[in-house]
């Protein structure tokens, strides 16, 4: 009799351990492990290092993307900024967006912007899009006015 509670006792503390934890039981640690394994599913390994360097408190890696010759690799670290949110870099990415002379840099630096949804940047894309030539530029400037304000009417 008593080798059967100590059985039960024994699965029922196997079950335990295998069941796998809520997200009140884990740490925040856990919580913050689980979050950058999924950012980082599906990403180049260039995405892959931005994600860990910004997750990290890093942005030595950021800054330099930020001022390379390619231009893959800066419209790839300003929409994983846009991505992560970094707040840090709201307002250089907004004076792209007003001093680009390139349209491609002023479109991807909007889409960024969109993608932080901070109203910090809300004055430079208004200004640029005032001014803006450029259909595709002028519809992401728009996109991202357009989810700033969205965030905001979310908030209240």
């Amino acid at each position: 009799m008593a080798e059967n509670k100590d059985a039960v006792k024994n699965t029922e503390a196997a079950k335990a351990q295998k069941a796998p934890k809520t997200d009140a039981q884990k740490t925040e640690r856990e919580l913050k492990a689980e979050k950058l394994k999924k950012l980082l599913e599906n990403r180049t390994d260039f995405e892959a290092k931005l994600i860990k360097a910004i997750t990290a408190g890093k942005f030595g890696l950021v800054d330099k993307s930020l001022l390379s010759k390619d231009k893959e690799v800066i419209f790839t670290t300003m929409r994983i900024i846009g991505e992560l949110r970094v707040d840090k870099y709201v307002d250089p990415i907004a004076q792209v967006v007003y001093d680009a002379a390139d349209p491609t840099f002023r479109k991807t630096a909007a889409e960024s912007l969109g993608l932080m949804k901070n109203t910090r940047a809300l004055f430079q894309l208004i200004r640029r899009m005032e001014i803006e030539k450029d259909p595709a530029v002028l519809a992401a400037i728009q996109d991202a006015i357009r989810a700033i304000h969205n965030k905001e009417a979310e908030a209240e």
